[in-house]
């Protein structure tokens, strides 16, 4: 028992979790906030991430090495023994990586705690119309959610990509830098076409929240329904006609569409542009090895190199969208929520009642 204490104390110190207390304003930018909320678990997660991207680079050369050397000597204990260093890199990895991975889950649940403690905190705070309660509802519902989870990997997530995609390239390029110039060459139109598709994306994307929470505010105004007669129009009890609600509804929907058709042809273009790559690297080192100026297991490397480079780029361009989203999100969460002063746990915040004259 007190070893299973000592455990978790240890695990509690480590990896800290994020505190239950909101904060009282939030901080004027999203960088701010994340910063604020959760700096001591930041520098946690980005340990762990710098743990694990220089592993990535090891696979590539045992990979050459097993084709170059083992495979092609014909040395069968040289293969066994690469063999062997392989899995153990790959489990240390996998290790490494489970790890972050649950600790930036709990970083993310911990921070949609804290703000949809925040939420509920700021509808006591002030004298709050049915309208204000309906733009809430829906902050508490999904809002929160992804602002929440995306403070998680606000750090760790561009790290991880940027050192993996650095370190591989930085092999590439030092064991073959003519076929790994060609196969970057590649990576050029989707830095250059994201941006362009991230405006669309933004601006699609801030339509709908503000359309939901347009439509939360109609329905919570008024409770209950009533008709205005048996050849009327159904009314929900707010002067909204169900024709008014289902044209909100029917906005939602097309600035939904909109926004699906401007992100996935960006990921039809980026994996468009990826499989080329990985077509170049075929082309351009088959070429290398026939005129004999390469070795047939630098271009087996160099595939699964651009694969792993190509994922690490995928993931730093959702990145980049997300972040510009979650700006857009997190203004109009600022919008909404006013300052709300700290209150001891488990207890409500409510509003002062007005002085009684006599």
């Amino acid at each position: 028992m007190d070893s299973t204490s000592a455990l978790r104390d240890l695990y509690c110190a480590a990896l800290p979790s994020v505190e239950r207390e909101p904060l009282p304003k939030l901080p004027h930018g999203l960088y701010p906030f994340v910063w604020r909320v959760s700096a001591p678990q930041q520098l946690r997660l980005c340990l762990l991430t710098a743990l694990v991207f220089p592993l990535s680079m090891v696979p590539l050369e045992l990979q050459r090495r097993i084709v170059n050397g083992a495979v092609q000597n014909g040395e069968v204990n040289l293969l066994l023994a690469l063999g062997v260093v392989y899995l153990a890199v790959l489990l240390l990895q996998g290790a490494l990586k489970y790890v972050r991975n649950f600790y930036l889950g709990r970083v993310s649940e911990g921070v949609i705690r804290r703000l949809r403690t925040r939420v509920l905190r700021s509808l006591g705070a002030d004298e709050a119309d049915a309208e204000e309660v309906g733009s809430r509802i829906s902050m508490i519902a999904a809002e929160t959610e992804k602002l929440g989870g995306f403070v998680g990997e606000s750090l760790a997530q561009p790290l991880l990509s940027a050192g993996i995609l650095l370190t591989v390239a930085g092999y590439m390029l030092w064991t073959e830098p003519f076929v790994a110039l060609v196969a970057f060459a590649f990576f050029v139109p989707a830095l250059v076409v994201a941006p362009w598709l991230q405006r669309a994306i933004n601006r699609h994307a801030k339509a709908r929240t503000e359309h939901m929470r347009e439509l939360s505010n109609r329905v919570v105004g008024s409770p209950g329904s009533e008709s205005r007669g048996n050849g009327g129009e159904s009314n929900n009890g707010n002067g909204n006609s169900n024709g008014e609600l289902d044209a909100m509804i029917q906005r939602i929907y097309d600035t939904r569409v909109r926004l699906f058709a401007v992100k996935f042809f960006a990921k039809f273009f980026n994996n468009f542009m990826g499989n080329l790559g990985q077509i170049a690297v075929l082309v351009a080192g088959g070429v290398l090895v026939v005129q004999g100026k390469t070795e047939i297991g630098i271009v087996v490397a160099f595939m699964s190199g651009f694969e792993r480079i190509s994922e690490p780029a995928r993931e730093l361009m959702n990145f980049y969208r997300q972040q510009a989203q979650m700006r857009v999100q997190y203004r109009l969460l600022q919008e909404v929520v006013p300052t709300v002063e700290q209150v001891p746990e488990g207890r409500s915040r409510r509003s002062p009642e007005p002085a009684r004259k006599g």
